[in-house]
This record gives structure tokens, sequence and C-alpha cells, in this order.
């Protein structure tokens, strides 16, 4: 299919530049001959025209218009033209009527025989021209020539001018530079058949050139190009199944000859390249299957650390990566805040739900909230039956830790309300108490237990958290209660309503304490 469609190409590409190059010379050529041919019947008419008018011209000046009219007669039934005619200035045919013979005797007189004469030879006034070839010639008193075309036949046309020689003046008068005009006209028919025979002699001459020329150009073609083409083709083919040792013929310098020896080169260094790459693949294939060991290892402990991620904050996750071996890590002093939640009315809901129903409700709620904690950087302190305090640090890259807080709290509230509709029917719907403190706490992480059952806890004490548990508990259920702490923190950003000064169980003096304003709810500011 390659040979075909590359000698189908060639073949195409000769032809084309034959047609381009020999056929656009054998237009030229004809082109050239046929306006020869044209011009040389044009010369003939006009050497045949410049003759006639001679002839009429001699017989004018014999001052015999009987004679004149017998000659003009002759040359018209003897002549090789086909249209002769003699017109006046005004433009009506000569030689027809008696007007210029009346006009002559009149101005210089004729004998009586002579007037006789042409009396009998008078006939019918002629045609009449107003061709614009007769007009500019009886201005420019030059001939005028022009192909026509008469009754669908081509017509070489001549308008000669027959001037008013001083020695005709005495019978024509000096009125008009110009005695009369002669128009000439020759069939241009056989020559412009023979410019067509001619044309496709030359057209048939050249169509068979083009083929011949085309055939041989591409019989030589597929022996020089093609067919070391196709051997090189076919032995890439080998190469391409695996034959490393098959190699191209190269029997010529060409470059048809150098793309042979440059692919035998080229198939060599494949053949050792594929030896290079077997001995690659095998340590590969080692190395593959250490590293597939090595995969399946890491993700169990992907998998194991994944699970253990669910029970270690990520306050605890970070402090063990730079400590593993810590018993205690980091116990210090930080400012913190602390959102401390428990559910409103969970003594009336452990009357009306059994244990297990009971627990399955906080479950499901408190599960819900462990995404929204660690999406705004808190960690659980604890769990305790229906409350939840969780602490939340300053991050390097986090927004402040009192507007974590907050928002983690708006966020919680949301999800209760998506829960309750959607468990609508298995479990009865619950509210939040919400509190939110800012202050120092002495912050850490500890392991607990001996060498046989252990775990680590994270653990955040002092009086911030114990007054955001307070705050907690004084709130109305679905409320976020903060301190003036948080409330300077995040007045920028959330809308607050003062609670005022309130206080608070084994807290020593009162403090002022604001609600915060969930969206959609403004109007009721204070």
């Amino acid at each position: 299919m390659l040979q075909a469609r590359l000698a189908v190409k060639i073949a195409i590409l000769i032809v084309v530049i034959l047609i381009i190059g020999f056929g656009a010379s054998t237009i030229l050529t004809i082109q050239r001959e046929a306006d020869l041919l044209v011009e040389q019947n044009k010369m003939s008419a006009r050497r045949l025209t410049a003759t006639l008018v001679a002839s009429i011209e001699g017989a004018m000046l014999q001052e015999r218009p009987d004679v004149t009219r017998a000659v003009i007669q002759e040359l018209k039934t003897a002549s090789p033209v086909e249209g002769l005619t003699i017109f006046r200035r005004n433009g009506d045919e000569a030689f027809t009527d008696l007007s210029t013979a009346m006009e002559v005797d009149k101005t210089a007189g004729l004998s009586k025989d002579v007037l006789a004469n042409i009396k009998k030879m008078a006939r019918p006034p002629g045609e009449t021209t107003h061709d614009p070839l007769f007009t500019r010639a009886l201005e420019t008193l030059k001939t005028q020539e022009a192909v026509e075309a008469r009754n669908g036949a081509p017509y070489f046309t001549l308008h000669h001018p027959i001037l008013n020689a001083e020695k005709c003046q005495g019978c024509h008068g000096t009125a008009s530079p110009v005695r009369a005009v002669v128009r000439v006209a020759t069939s241009m028919e056989p020559v412009f058949a023979e410019v067509r025979r001619h044309r496709q002699r030359q057209l048939m001459v050249g169509a068979l050139t083009i083929v011949a020329a085309a055939a041989g150009l591409t019989i030589a073609m597929r022996r020089v190009v093609i067919r070391p083409i196709r051997v090189l083709a076919e032995t890439a083919r080998r190469v391409g199944a695996g034959d490393f040792d098959a190699r191209a013929p190269v029997t010529t310098r060409d470059e048809i000859g150098q793309l042979g020896a440059a692919f035998n080169e080229m198939t060599a260094r494949l053949a050792t390249a594929y030896q290079e790459l077997a001995g690659k693949n095998t340590e590969l294939a080692t190395a593959l299957q250490n590293l597939q060991e090595s995969r399946e290892r890491l993700e169990l402990l992907e998998q194991l650390k994944g699970e253990l991620s669910k029970f270690v904050p990520e306050a605890v996750k970070r402090l063990l990566e730079q400590n593993p071996n810590a018993t205690e890590l980091e116990k210090k002093n930080v400012e913190v805040s602390v959102l401390f939640l428990d559910i409103a009315g969970y003594t009336k809901l452990s009357e009306q739900l059994e244990p297990k129903k009971l627990n399955q409700l906080v479950q499901t709620y408190f599960s819900s909230f462990l995404e929204i904690i660690q999406r705004h950087h808190g960690d659980i302190n604890e769990t305790a039956g229906d409350g939840l305090m969780v602490i939340f640090q300053a991050q390097p890259t986090a927004a402040d830790h009192a507007l974590n807080a907050t928002r983690a709290a708006f966020a919680i509230r949301q999800r209760t309300e998506q829960l309750n509709e959607e468990y609508g029917g298995i479990f009865p719907p619950i509210g939040l108490h919400m509190g939110i403190n800012t202050g120092d706490a002495l912050v850490g992480a500890t392991k607990i237990g001996g060498s046989g059952s252990q775990r680590w806890t994270f653990t955040a004490t002092g009086p911030t958290t114990n007054v955001a548990a307070r705050f907690a508990g004084s709130a109305q259920a679905g409320e976020i209660i903060v301190g003036p702490t948080t409330a300077e923190r995040i007045k920028a950003q959330f809308v607050l309503e003062s609670v005022g000064e309130r206080t608070f169980k084994n807290v020593s003096q009162p403090i002022h304490v604001f609600r915060v304003i969930p969206p959609g709810v403004y109007e009721k500011i204070v």
C-alpha cells in the first residue's frame, strides 16, 4: 500500500509539472503561431487592397467614369476578396447612380459619348454606410481595419481612403481632401479553421508527449526511489518484530543509500539497547517487587494511623511526632478558647428513652460534630454523658482561636438542626447549651496507664475551662454565651447582645456576658 500510494503521488506530481511546464510552453507556442498566421493573412489582405485601390485610381485618372465603372465591376468579379465597395464622402455607394457623373460633368464637362455610356450603365442607388471605420478613414486620411463578424462569419475589413490629389481636383473640386473610401472585406474563416486544426495537432502532440514523459519518469522513479524504500520498509517491519539482525541492503551512495546505512546503524544500536534494557527490566522487576511489598506495609501503617487518628487529638499527634517516647508533653500555661456544650433537657430525655437508644442518640450527634471541630482546628478534651469540651489553641496558619471556637459553635448549632430534621420520628429533637470562654489554662498531653494498657489524653485545666462550663449551664437551648475576652476578639465578625453581669457558682466576681446573635435575627439586638 505504501508503494502504491507513493507511486501514485509521484506520477501525479510528474504529470502536474509536465502540464504546467510543457503545457504552458505548448499553449504559448500555439498562440504565437496562430497570431503569426492571422497577421500573414492580414498582410496579404493589405497588399491585395493596395493593388485594388491602385487599379481603381488608375482608372479614375483616365477621366472616363464609364471605364472606371467597368474596371470596378471586373475587380468585384475577378478578385479573391469577398466584398469590394466604393463609397462617396457622404457614405453612399459610388458608381451606382449618376450623382458623381453629373457633378464631374458640371465641374469639368464630359463628352457626350462618355455621358451616354454612363447613362446606359446607371442602376438604382446602392447601400449607404455609417461605419465608424469609414468615418475615421475620412477624418484621419489613413486606412482603418478591423476583424468583424458578418452573418456569423469573421471578416477582415479595411477602409482605404482615396485622396483628392491635385491632378484629381479638376473633376472633383477642392472641397474635400478625400474623393472616396474603398471598403475591402476578406473572409478570415479559412485562416481561423487552419488555426484550429493547428491547435488541435499541437495539443494532441503535447498530450502524447506528457503521457510518454510521465510514464517514463514514473518507471524510473519506481526503480530509483520506490523499490529501495519498499525494501527499507520491509526491513523496518522485521526489526519491529524483534529481528535486530535484519539489515537493509546498501547499493548506492546517494541519499537513499545514506538512509539505508543510517538505518542499519540505528538497528545495531537498538540491538545493544535491547540487551541492556532486558537486564534493566530484570533489575526493575526485583525492585518493583520490593516496592510492592513496602507499599503494602505502608498502606497497613497508614490504615492503622487513620484508625488511631479517630481517637488521638490533633494536638497530641503533633506533640507525638516531635517526641514519640515522652510520657508528658508540653504541659504549659497558654491562652485558649474553650467551647463547652451539653444537651438541653438531658435528664428528661434519659427518662423518655431506654439507655441503648439514648446512647445511640448521643453518639450519632456527637460523632457528626467531630468533623466540624477538626475543620476549625479544635481538640476534644473530654466527653461526659451529654457534655463535650473542646479546646482551641493558636495555629500558625489559622484565624484567632476565639473566632475558630465561635464559628465551630455556629456550625454545630446548624448541624444539630439538620440532624433533628433528618432523624425526626426516630429521635426526639434536641437543643444545645453552649458557652465559650477565652483565657489562660494549663494545657498538655499525658499518657495514662501502665505498660499493659495505655492511652493518651489531652487536658486543659484552670478557671477558664470551669467558667466555660458555667456559661453553657446558663445558656438557653440553642444559645451561645461568651465572656468579655471572647466578645472582644469576635466583635468585628459577629453580632453580640449584651446580657449584663451574672454571678456563677464558685466564681467570686460577677462576669459581663454576651449572647452571640445568629444571622437572620439581628433585629432582636438590644
